[in-house]
């Protein structure tokens, strides 16, 4: 089992990022990215763990069902470190993101509903926003698993009118510094380059839709006093305060904080860093309260989230281990999760985002 060594390994079921999974002749679990459930492969490891190896594919013996061409030639080609599931089926997809939250979920809180996966958006085609690195006259993404920025020719997740401008963007930043930019078409066409009018938008408008309404279902309409989280500019402090509750949202963001102040002039909009402060600040005792944190999890916020005493907390996560890390911790501290919502928000990717209603 030495780094180097070929094996026979038929994979099962993919993991939490890019690897399928799948088990060593000795029971030992290995990880390998560019594999689809189902698949017999022939792989060669090149890292060892306590509990684990990664290895790398030499060859595809047998094709399982769930697998496919990628469409895109960077995703074909591996090159593009951003569609690791390419290569998998939309249908193998929903199942492996649902089978992912079932299962982690169930560790934590059995008591928990999981629903099926929702369908938050088409397969290509979705994203309004994305951000691009540019290095002399090179535009694109990073490669897999290195920060180095190849030259995207095509983009099929994109909005088909960002894709058909990216040798116009290319054109636009050739000759700047290099650096990063976010790149967002909007409602009428517009191409937008860097700029406030990227700083806000969601890159996928249907799944915004779908988690908004996932939201409005878990708050309750009979809450009055509602916290929000890591608000963000309002995606879901807008429609709240549109159906009458009364709100006090926190955010970290200069920018943010200000234009909800100016889009929403009832609501309290608060500036603070929840993860440098969280278990010192004091929210009161709203009726309900909502977060939805970056990926690393809301962890130093849960003694002041309990303390708040609210009937109903409602977590927006967009990774599912995090998430479940705290689901545990808020049991913990007296919450009982009643149920939690996937949402295939990224096709193509392994990314899934949940919605989760908790009571005390």
């Amino acid at each position: 089992m030495s780094v180097g060594s070929t094996h026979i390994v038929r994979f099962t079921a993919m993991g939490h990022g890019a690897e399928a999974v799948g088990r060593l002749d000795d029971g030992k679990v290995v990880l390998t990215a560019g594999v689809a459930p189902g698949d017999r492969c022939e792989v060669a490891i090149v890292t060892e763990h306590a509990r684990y190896v990664e290895a790398i594919v030499a060859a595809v013996l047998e094709a399982g069902p769930d697998r496919r061409e990628a469409p895109c030639r960077h995703a074909r080609s591996g090159e593009c470190g951003g569609c690791a599931w390419q290569h998998l089926t939309e249908a193998a997809q929903r199942r492996e993101k649902e089978s992912l939250v079932r299962r982690e979920v169930g560790r934590i809180a059995p008591e928990a509903i999981v629903r099926p996966i929702a369908s938050g958006t088409q397969a290509f085609g979705y994203r309004r926003r994305a951000k691009l690195g540019h290095r002399g006259p090179v535009l694109g993404y990073r490669a897999r698993q290195t920060r180095r920025v190849f030259d995207v020719l095509e983009c099929p997740v994109l909005d088909p009118r960002l894709e058909a401008a990216l040798p116009e963007i290319r054109a636009a930043v050739t000759g700047r510094p290099d650096g990063n930019l976010d790149v967002l078409v909007d409602a009428d066409g517009t191409v937008h380059v860097d700029g406030p009018a990227t700083v806000f938008a969601q890159p996928n408008a249907e799944t915004e839709a779908t988690l908004v309404a996932l939201v409005l279902e878990a708050v309750p309409r009979t809450a009055r006093a509602v916290v929000e989280l890591f608000a963000g500019a309002g995606t879901f402090t807008l429609p709240l305060a549109s159906r009458g509750h009364a709100l006090v949202t926190y955010e970290v963001d200069r920018q943010a904080v200000r234009r909800l102040e100016e889009l929403a002039l009832d609501v309290d909009a608060r500036r603070a860093d929840l993860l440098r402060a969280g278990a010192a600040l004091d929210f009161g005792h709203p009726d309900a309260l909502l977060l939805d944190p970056p990926r690393d999890g809301a962890a130093p916020c849960l003694d002041a989230i309990a303390a708040s005493r609210a009937s109903v907390v409602v977590y927006v996560s967009c990774e599912p281990m995090t998430l479940c890390r705290d689901l545990r911790g808020l049991r913990d501290r007296g919450y009982r999760v009643e149920w939690v919502a996937p949402v295939d928000a990224f096709p193509q990717t392994p990314h899934v985002e949940c919605v989760a209603r908790l009571s005390r």
